[in-house]
């Protein structure tokens, strides 16, 4: 006589979840943050939260999906955190506090930001998700500049806004890589980003 079997789980990871794609987001985020975007691979996320190795591909075709997905939400992050505690009434000091918040953000998030600026997502032809963020903060970065300095002609000001934003992102890199070297005593990187945002600043003096 045939025993009846009971019905019970189904071996294997499951695959359907409330919001699969976000957990994966979150993870990759996280491993990033951990051991950089360089050792990330769609099998390893897999294992990371516990679902089948062909599961995170129902969301991105391809790693370097995967990746860009993570880097535009550095973007909208540090475009979110830029205006913490920035005081917004004074035009300059507006600039300023947003600059300062762009370095304290690449300090702060050294992987995600070296993902975001220096990985085969911008090497090779910059991504055109990527390409469109950038615009909107190169857009922003010009209109505070405009409040900053309304007397500027058109072309001067692009020449200025150009060569601010080659000291401060210049200093943003060499920071994360300890390229910067100082004689004795050594300041700390809040002190230099105060003094490097101080300096850019002088560009947009008539």
């Amino acid at each position: 006589m045939a025993t009846k079997r009971t019905p019970g789980k189904r071996r294997g990871k499951p695959y359907h979840r409330e919001d699969l794609r976000q957990e994966l987001l979150d993870a990759a985020k996280a491993f990033i943050v951990r051991e950089g975007y360089e050792n990330l691979s769609m099998r390893r996320l897999a294992e990371e939260i516990g679902v089948s190795s062909a599961a995170p591909y129902h969301h991105f075709p391809d790693r370097r999906a995967l990746l860009l997905a993570v880097a535009v939400d550095g973007y909208h992050s540090m475009f979110a955190d830029a205006h913490i505690g920035v005081d917004n009434t004074d035009p300059r000091e507006n600039l300023r506090g947003q600059l300062l918040n762009f370095l304290r953000f690449a300090s702060g998030n050294r992987r995600i930001f070296a993902l975001m600026y220096e990985s085969e997502l911008v090497r090779e032809g910059l991504a055109p998700e990527i390409q469109e963020v950038q615009d909107l903060g190169f857009r922003r970065l010009h209109e505070l500049m405009m409040a900053v300095a309304p007397d500027l002609s058109d072309r001067e000001r692009s020449i200025r806004c150009a060569t601010l934003w080659c000291a401060v992102f210049g200093f943003a890199l060499q920071t994360n890589r300890s390229m910067i070297r100082t004689p004795e005593p050594e300041p700390d990187r809040e002190e230099l980003a105060e003094a490097l945002v101080g300096q850019a600043l002088r560009l947009l003096d008539s």
